[in-house]
């Protein structure tokens, strides 16, 4: 009997795991393809229209990968948190001066378009979709490309 107990607790305990694996599942693959930048904000800042219409994004289930033209800006790995509000993404540089550090940031996917506000690797996350003058944060809309 303290065995049935015992193992209906862990079942119990594991089940919002579970859940969790399924919403990091789910967004993982709303965000997975090739999206062109519709806005970029870093530091407050806007990037021109002609900057932004060279950026790229490509993103699989474990990369981040961020292009100008054809020189990559940013390649990286990632790992979702959707158990948090917005979700958290946090991307570790996979090559040059970025290799192993960590950038933090919080992720949207709503319909087409994907909302990514983050920090470079040393900075504290973002806690809102915004780049202020001074907040060091680097705020991109992107559109899903048509395949």
């Amino acid at each position: 009997m303290k065995t049935l107990f015992a193992m209906a607790l862990m079942l119990f305990a594991l089940e919002p795991a579970r859940g969790q694996e399924t919403a990091g599942a789910n967004i993982t693959a709303q965000m997975t393809g090739t999206w062109s930048c519709v806005s970029a904000t870093i530091n407050g800042k806007p990037l021109s229209e002609s900057a932004v219409r060279k950026l790229r994004l490509t993103m699989t289930e474990t990369r981040y990968k961020t292009e100008r033209s054809d020189e990559v800006l940013f390649d990286s790995a990632y790992r979702l948190d959707a158990t948090k509000a917005p979700v958290q993404i946090n991307m570790f540089g996979t090559e040059g001066d970025l290799i192993g550090k960590e950038a933090q940031g919080i992720i949207a996917v709503e319909g087409d378009a994907l909302k990514i506000c983050y920090t470079m690797p040393g900075r504290l996350r973002p806690v809102s979709f915004a780049s202020a003058t001074n907040s060091e944060a680097y705020l991109i809309i992107w559109k899903r490309e048509k395949q």
